[in-house]
């Protein structure tokens, strides 16, 4: 039998990626897409709900290491591939685990690190199979400058991208 971990990750998992804008108060469990923001935070929301500890991270990552085609990634000329992502990490047996809901099961098909078959007691995959850094987001201050059109220009592109 699943466990209520796995359960709630495959929920929160199953929500299409979308980047979009984010507003906390609209996160709940009717969420019809969203980025890595929206899925933590009702991945987050969920647990709490369920007495799990949990705790938000924040990962640095580059977009490069995803498979991204060269003229999506061009769009990034001002901001650079290399900005921060939102995950959790949860106390499970003792023991802290990454756990990343960003990418629904359909992106594998596109190469995307996805998770399938979690056990709940292990770290799942994580945003790329890159070099990451992973920071409390309590003591995390944002370092990594981005180009708000540029931003928008590129969650555009990448949402016609993953949508095709």
């Amino acid at each position: 039998m699943e466990s209520k971990l796995v359960s709630l990750f495959r929920k929160v998992q199953r929500i299409p990626y979308q980047v979009c804008k984010f507003n906390k108060t609209e996160i709940n469990e009717n969420l019809e897409y969203g980025d890595c923001r929206h899925k933590h935070y009702l991945l987050k929301q969920l647990l709490d709900k369920e007495g799990y500890e949990v705790s938000e991270v924040k990962v640095i990552f580059d977009w490069k290491d995803l498979p991204i085609p060269a003229e999506l990634l061009a769009i990034l000329k001002n901001s650079g591939t290399t900005w921060d992502h939102n995950s959790l990490k949860v106390r499970v047996n003792g023991k802290w685990i990454k756990v990343d809901c960003t990418w629904n099961l359909e992106l594998k098909k596109k190469g995307f690190p996805v998770t399938e078959d979690w056990d709940g007691n292990s770290d799942t995959k994580q945003i790329t199979n890159g070099k990451l850094k992973f920071y409390d987001v309590h003591v995390y201050s944002k370092k990594i400058k981005i180009d708000k059109q540029e931003a928008m220009n590129f969650a555009k592109a990448l949402n016609e991208y993953l949508g095709s």
